[in-house]
């Protein structure tokens, strides 16, 4: 069986991914696409096609991972503004010039840990910035490892590409050029 810490959205985007066969998978209940999933996975012995966010290459692959916990379980909402927060006021000591002396801090390894709390949630744009601009700040010296799952590394790569090509650009070359008139 499935477990129960992947949503039904988490299962519709597998569907998706892996062109599983499920008529109108949108119009069942999370129950029903558990077992509806589990059935196709069991009684296909195919190869499941390559996706990189994703390595599975078999379809009892992919049911022993839905079979365990969901490696990064979503935070809630109350859990999700905590970390909002604390990014801010982390952001607020990088913006201030990295002062401790306008903040709620007593030293930077307590800001430090607060950095690597926030960290683990790099999904959040707003920890990734806090993160970012906390790894700027000279008195920290192991910088932090920002953790971000595949699927928003595949995003912020698309949405870099998309701002790149969007811009204008213009080649300048130095070179003689001779222009004959007959």
């Amino acid at each position: 069986m499935i477990h129960k810490t992947f949503t039904k959205k988490d299962l519709l985007y597998l569907i998706d991914i892996y062109e599983l066969e499920i008529e109108d998978p949108d119009s069942l209940s999370k129950k029903d696409l558990q077992i509806r999933m589990a059935e196709i996975l069991q009684d296909n012995d195919n190869p499941l096609p390559f996706n990189p966010e994703y390595n599975f290459n078999t379809c009892e692959d992919l049911m022993m991972y839905l079979k365990t916990e969901k490696p990064n379980i979503d935070l809630n909402y109350k859990e999700k503004s905590d970390m909002i927060t604390l990014a801010k006021k982390v952001l607020k000591y990088t913006r201030d010039g990295y002062s401790i002396a306008f903040t709620d801090f007593i030293d930077i390894d307590e800001i430090y840990q607060k950095g690597i709390l926030l960290a683990n949630h790099g999904d959040i744009p707003t920890c990734r910035r806090a993160v970012n601009e906390l790894n700027k700040d000279q008195k920290i010296r192991t910088k932090i490892e920002i953790k971000i799952s595949p699927k928003i590394k595949r995003e912020i790569l698309q949405k870099n590409n998309d701002k790149k090509s969007l811009n204008n650009r213009y080649k300048f070359e130095r070179k003689i050029i001779s222009i004959s008139f007959d």
